[in-house]
């Protein structure tokens, strides 16, 4: 079957035929040696042959096979049938003299049924291919017995000494409502009609099936962009906060090592102040990572963030510790109830003032800074500000920070990013305090 499947559709539809053609010459060769023996074998002959030349171009030339097929198949069938050329001298099929004028058997509108589906399938309109069946059936099953019928009505009294061939024959066109089978002639324009609509369902359905294919083809690739999309996105998610976790813990190890540093000679004991502040610090900085790492590493496909190490009102209020040990003054306005932080606006809440307060320990050279977080049913609401003494920030430093190509920046992009996932909003403009005011709205929790 798959090496079938191999094959281009012109090698099936010669391979089909041929063997069409055994099968049917085979045993028409059976049925000749017989007492099954008709009287004019010939017309069998022209059947197959057509049935043959039918199945193995009608694919390749539908519209051609069709009008092929329509037209001259009643032609030689009736030629070989009623023998009339044999009447006239031309001996073609070497067939006896007439012996009907009917088709000889039921058998033979296969060639009619085969063009009709193939063509209707191949594309062909079905009016164009009822029309030309339909009419080549008509022509057979009444045209040929009407032909036989006038001939006959002005044959001379000789013709007659053929004998009792002609016994069963139309003498004239009254005398065939007799001879035609009209109940077989209604039912094979029916089983016609019936082929050809059967046809063009096959391709209806093909074509559905190609659209759905090219549907589904173009839906794997989507797939797989949103795959790369979603894989590009958790990557991010994980950057910023391993970004987050170092960034704010170990700037504030470095500024506070830097000024044990510059006291050393005169305060021994802020030294060792400092180091037991740096070594409780970074342990801290090291629990957060191992818990970020232990959830990349256990985490299922699919489990959401919430998984993650859950920060608390307390670790936001030891972020503004950290930044006291460094010498700067930070005054907290934080939610008075007591509250799980277990949202996703929440998290990025938490994460937003974690940058921001970094911000201000690293870059803004600011000796105070004040956090509010006010919650309410509108959302929540988060203000950062600081006196740095580097002024207030441009007005477009969103912009610029999302157009640095030098990886500075990283920061602003990504509270802003955390802001807009959130469906919420995050501006950075001049603060009362002299240095930079962030503001971000967040959504009210789901």
């Amino acid at each position: 079957m798959t090496s079938w499947r191999r094959l281009a559709a012109w090698q099936q539809d010669i391979l089909l035929a041929a063997l069409v053609g055994v099968v049917w010459f085979g045993g028409l060769a059976v049925i000749n040696s017989s007492d099954l023996r008709p009287k004019n074998p010939s017309v069998s002959v022209v059947t197959g042959m057509f049935l043959v030349i039918t199945i193995a171009i009608a694919r390749m030339v539908p519209r051609m096979t069709l009008l092929f097929v329509s037209i001259c198949y009643p032609l030689v069938y009736a030629a070989a049938e009623t023998g009339l050329a044999e009447q006239i001298g031309l001996s073609i099929f070497r067939a006896p003299a007439i012996s009907d004028a009917a088709l000889q058997s039921e058998l033979h509108l296969a060639p009619l049924l085969v063009i009709g589906y193939l063509a209707a399938a191949s594309g062909v309109r079905r009016f164009t291919c009822l029309f030309f069946t339909m009419g080549s059936l008509a022509a057979l099953m009444i045209g040929l017995p009407a032909v036989v019928a006038i001939v006959m009505s002005h044959a001379p009294p000789s013709v007659y000494r053929y004998g009792e061939r002609y016994a069963n024959l139309p003498r004239d066109p009254y005398s065939l409502y007799g001879y035609i089978d009209l109940s077989l002639f209604v039912f094979a324009e029916a089983l016609i009609c019936g082929m050809v609509l059967l046809g063009a369902n096959a391709l209806r359905r093909r074509k559905s099936l190609l659209v759905l294919e090219q549907r589904n083809t173009a839906l794997v690739r989507l797939q797989a962009i949103e795959a790369e999309r979603a894989a590009a996105a958790e990557r991010t998610r994980i950057a910023r906060d391993l970004h987050d976790v170092v960034s704010h813990h170990m700037s504030a190890v470095v500024i506070r090592a830097q000024a044990a540093d510059r006291v050393a000679d005169q305060k021994p004991e802020a030294l060792r102040e400092a180091v037991r502040w740096i070594a409780a610090s970074g342990r801290e900085a090291l629990t957060a990572m191992r818990e970020t790492v232990r959830v990349l590493n256990t985490a299922a496909p699919g489990a959401s963030a919430l998984t993650a190490p859950v920060p608390d009102l307390a670790d936001v209020a030891r972020m503004g510790d950290r930044l006291k040990a460094v010498g700067i003054d930070v005054t907290m306005q934080l939610p008075t109830r007591s509250r799980q932080l277990t949202s996703a606006t929440d998290l990025t809440a938490v994460r937003i003032i974690q940058e921001a307060l970094t911000n201000v320990m690293v870059h803004a050279k600011a000796t105070a800074a004040h956090v509010s977080w006010q919650s309410g049913p509108q959302g929540e609401l988060l203000t950062i500000d600081d006196n740095g003494s580097g002024g207030p920030p441009p007005v477009n430093v969103l912009e610029t920070a999302r157009r640095q190509e030098s990886g500075r920046g990283n920061g602003l992009i990504g509270m802003r990013e955390r802001a807009h996932a959130s469906g919420g909003t995050l501006t950075v403009a001049a603060g009362p305090l002299g240095g930079w005011r962030v503001q971000a709205w967040l959504p009210p929790q789901r």
